[in-house]
C-alpha cells in the first residue's frame, strides 16, 4: 500500500545506509554522464558553427570568381573571412575552377577540402 515502508530485520521502518549509498552512486553516475554529454554537444555545436562560417566564405569566393566573368577568370589565392584558399582554372568549354581550402579537423590535423566549379558562357 501507499505510505507503507519495508520493515527491516529489527522491525525498524526506514531506509538503510546501504540503500542511500547505492542511490547516491547511481545519481552521481547519471549526473556525470549528463555533464559529459553536454560537453560533447557543446563541442559539436562549435564545430558546426565553424564549418558553417567556412563554407560561407567558400561560397563568397565562388560567387566572386563567377562574377569576374568567363573570359576574365584566372588562377589565384586569397584569404576570405580569415580562411585561406587558392584556386586553379583549367579547360576551355567549360572552364573548370578548382578551389582548395585548408582547415583543422577534430584531431587538429590540417586537411584540404576541394570544391570544383564549372563555368560556361
Amino acid at each position: 500500500m501507499i505510505g507503507e515502508r519495508f520493515e527491516g530485520i529489527r522491525g525498524v521502518r526506514g531506509v538503510s545506509l546501504l540503500e542511500i549509498l547505492i542511490g547516491l552512486s547511481i545519481f552521481a553516475i547519471a549526473l556525470l554522464a549528463l555533464a559529459a554529454a553536454g560537453g560533447v554537444a557543446a563541442r559539436q555545436v562549435a564545430m558546426g558553427r565553424s564549418e558553417m562560417h567556412r563554407w560561407a566564405a567558400i561560397q563568397q569566393q565562388v560567387e566572386s570568381i563567377v562574377a569576374t566573368g568567363y573570359d576574365s577568370v584566372s588562377a589565384g589565392s586569397a584569404v576570405v573571412q580569415g580562411y585561406p584558399m587558392s584556386w586553379t582554372v583549367s579547360g576551355v568549354k567549360p572552364k573548370r575552377v578548382q578551389i582548395i581550402t585548408q582547415r583543422k579537423n577534430y584531431a587538429h590535423q590540417t586537411v584540404e577540402d576541394t570544391v570544383v566549379v564549372s563555368l560556361t558562357r
